[in-house]
């Protein structure tokens, strides 16, 4: 069965690492096509044959943008099928759906799979937006709020207080403003306060706020997820994938956000590698097992010093847990393309 996509994710570095283990160079015209074309500033291109006479810039830019996205198209489809025909690439819905085998019996042959391509429903998760958002949602709660309250006269004496404020400590010279600071401070949370008792609206608490920032910088600093649950019924077992936002074919999640949302309401699909299958009953080898069976006292200084450290990278594990870690059933897959799939006879 034939079909269209629209490209929203493609890993062209992978996928022409791919397209060589497997085709040895069968389209590496293809290939070289995308990558000759050097005038979008250091994009990947291609060296566009229909370009003559003078073209725009812009208009120059636009068509080798489009043409570019086509040769994606085709060095998709071409993995796909090679990858098909060496029986290598399993479509997870159809496996499922025309097995004629429980969930469970299917979950058991989930790691014997190595490419995998699944459709679902999927939400994107930014976790940049999210701090943005997180930093500026007192902002966007007065904004929103206390524009409902502007005849209040409590609201409209604060904001007088608070405008005056600011006003002062703009202007003036002097070095040491801690106390026009805190006197500022009380007033906005009065103001805020005023803004709850009136509207029901809800404010977070600054300090949660920036320890919230914090955890995120370290365990999940500019992280952009997907998440597909392949299954309606069974939407425990989902497929975690992280971008790489210079593969978003649209240029960033922004727009991506714009064209289908944070969660879409159209299924997409996903075709990449399984990269994390947690089981069950965990059967790895734990390599810190090295030292059991051995005291302190008959080990030496060096090692007494490295079994603490990996210890310490044995516990972030755990932590690391709470970001797109994979849990049994959910499987982790290293993405070469997502998409919206149109099939056709």
């Amino acid at each position: 069965m034939k079909s269209i996509k629209d490209l929203i994710y493609f890993d062209y570095d992978k996928a022409k690492s791919l397209n060589s283990q497997l085709n040895g160079g069968i389209i590496s015209e293809l290939t070289r096509a995308i990558e000759e074309e050097g005038e979008m500033n250091s994009e990947v291109g291609f060296d566009i044959k229909i370009l003559k006479g003078k073209i725009g810039g812009r208009d120059k830019e636009k068509s080798i943008r489009t043409e570019k996205i086509e040769l994606y198209h085709e060095l998709l489809n071409e993995i796909e099928k090679s990858l098909s025909e060496k029986k290598i690439l399993t479509d997870l819905n159809h496996n499922f759906e025309n097995g004629g085998e429980s969930f469970n019996d299917f979950l058991k042959k989930v790691p014997e799979f190595t490419y995998v391509k699944s459709t679902g429903w999927s939400s994107f998760e930014d976790f940049e937006r999210f701090k943005n958002i997180m930093e500026n949602f007192n902002e966007i709660q007065r904004l929103i709020f206390a524009s409902g309250l502007e005849n209040n006269p409590e609201i409209i004496r604060q904001k007088e207080q608070i405008n005056d404020l600011r006003k002062e400590l703009k202007s003036s010279n002097k070095s040491n403003k801690s106390s026009e600071i805190k006197k500022l401070n009380a007033i906005e949370k009065n103001f805020d306060k005023t803004i709850e008792e009136e509207s029901g609206a809800i404010f977070l608490d600054e300090l949660f706020i920036d320890r919230i920032k914090t955890f995120l910088n370290t365990f999940s600093a500019n992280r952009l997820n997907f998440r597909l649950a392949p299954f309606d019924v069974f939407n425990d077992f989902q497929i975690l994938a992280n971008l790489k936002s210079e593969y978003l074919v649209n240029g960033d999640f922004d727009n991506l956000i714009y064209t289908y949302g944070s969660r879409p309401n159209i299924k997409l699909s996903i075709f990449g590698i399984i990269t994390s299958c947690p089981q069950k009953e965990d059967i790895r080898v734990d390599l810190n097992d090295e030292y059991i069976g051995y005291e302190e006292n008959e080990m030496k200084d060096e090692d007494i010093f490295i079994k603490a450290f990996r210890g310490v990278f044995s516990s972030f594990e755990n932590l690391e847990k709470f970001f797109f870690v994979p849990s049994y059933p959910k499987i982790s897959v290293s993405p070469i393309a997502i998409y919206r799939e149109v099939k056709f006879e």
